[in-house]
């Protein structure tokens, strides 16, 4: 997938389903609404700044590896 350089939403990246899934996997509290809500026009440059407060780099790099062999 096509990060568009970090300036992706995450309502664009929730779009595709096989990330969406992953992006449930391993934050589950996007499974609350109003979580959703909050975070759907945000962008990837600003999650990759609040991210080190809920998982470790290693795995947000991981992450942000799998998402983008995706499509």
């Amino acid at each position: 997938m096509d990060l568009k350089n970090n300036r992706i939403t995450v309502g664009e990246m929730m779009s595709n389903p096989r990330v969406r899934d992953l992006l449930l996997r391993e934050f589950p509290m996007l499974q609350d609404v109003r979580m959703r809500r909050r975070v759907w026009n945000m962008p990837l440059w600003k999650i990759l700044q609040l991210g080190p407060r809920y998982m470790p780099q290693y795995r947000i790099n991981d992450l942000l590896r799998q998402v983008r062999e995706l499509d």
